[in-house]
């Protein structure tokens, strides 16, 4: 019941946010605009997004098989929606890794090794988009450049921030001992000229950094040797499943007659899923639609930003939900059938 709760307040935010949107944007070029509506390039949108979600199965099954686990690829894809479903209803998206975890144990998976892919998938993923985000700052300061708009400084302050972070995460792999000296030393520095109910704070989060770092430490660990290889194929995988991702808006914008603004859009994207993992809104659900209408109201006619925010997150969002909701049910029929045999004598 508390889930059904969470899927219809993430619904209910995302409709309210696409609304005011369209409500402020909606004129009648906007009804000619839909009328042109070239649904061809709608279909390969969508299936751009279903490519990006096979990719993600393709790198469910070849960290697997780095871990010696012959997970079939039939298996991984409901896995995957599933999952999908519960980063949907979560802020976050958080949601998601308990059910990718529990399903690859259920397709034969040890319980820590299971957490293992899950962990190191998150963590190719936070590298790329790492690297997307310094590039995303360095292509934004040179237009801004061109531009003669001045916010080199704060663009450099976010390009060491993200460095830093990036560096955290190196010495966790590299020496943990290190990294547990920094945090504290970083905590025990704010702490003394912070409130102490701040400080302490500060100090329970640097403790739960050190122990997440401990574990992805641990799941690269398992990776060493033969599963090597593997890495580099789901590096390869998460690649494409960005890329591809990324392209929806693009490929949305050519279905409104638009230029696709490639760079600029994948620019807005990469911001946009930065946005969305704040975790104040199941899903990111509200907080995707108004940062990305903020971002491409910047180079897309305002009479078409409303149907390309719309459109874009009926596929990568709303989409999301309808088939995991299928694959939901399949799953909860096999559990069911399961116990069925159980207790059969």
């Amino acid at each position: 019941m508390r889930r059904r709760g969470w899927l219809f307040v993430s619904v209910l935010i995302s409709a309210g946010v696409l609304g005011l949107v369209l409500a402020l944007t909606v004129d009648g070029a906007t009804v000619a605009a839909l009328g042109h509506l070239d649904w061809r390039w709608i279909a390969v949108a969508v299936l751009s997004h279903g490519a990006a979600l096979l990719c993600w199965a393709g790198r469910v099954r070849v960290l697997s098989a780095g871990l010696g686990y012959d997970v079939p690829f039939r298996a991984c894809v409901p896995l995957v929606l599933a999952n999908v479903l519960a980063a949907a209803i979560t802020p976050s998206s958080a949601g998601g890794e308990p059910v990718r975890a529990h399903e690859l144990y259920r397709a034969g998976v040890r319980a820590g090794d299971a957490t293992a892919v899950v962990a190191v998938e998150r963590l190719l993923d936070f590298f790329l988009l790492l690297a997307a985000v310094l590039l995303a700052i360095r292509f934004l300061g040179r237009q801004m450049a061109v531009l003669g708009v001045e916010g080199g400084l704060l663009l450099e302050a976010i390009g060491v921030v993200v460095l830093a972070v990036a560096g955290l995460f190196l010495l966790a792999l590299v020496s943990p001992g290190a990294l547990r000296r920094v945090l504290f030393a970083g905590a025990g520095a704010l702490g003394r000229v912070l409130p102490g109910g701040a400080a302490g704070r500060l100090a329970g989060t640097a403790a739960r950094v050190e122990r997440e770092a401990g574990h992805f430490r641990a799941a690269f660990g398992r990776f060493a040797g033969r599963g090597r290889g593997h890495l580099v194929g789901g590096l390869l995988f998460s690649a494409g499943y960005w890329l591809l991702e990324f392209s929806v808006a693009s490929l949305v914008l050519l279905a409104l007659g638009l230029p696709a603004d490639w760079v600029l859009s994948v620019l807005c994207q990469i911001l946009v899923n930065v946005i969305a993992l704040i975790p104040l809104t199941p899903g990111g659900a509200g907080l995707a639609e108004a940062s990305a209408a903020s971002l491409y109201g910047l180079f897309v006619p305002s009479s078409s930003l409303g149907l390309l925010i719309l459109l874009w997150r009926l596929i990568v969002y709303h989409l999301n939900i309808v088939l995991g909701l299928g694959a939901g049910v399949a799953i909860v029929r096999r559990e069911a059938s399961r116990r069925g045999a159980v207790r059969e004598p």
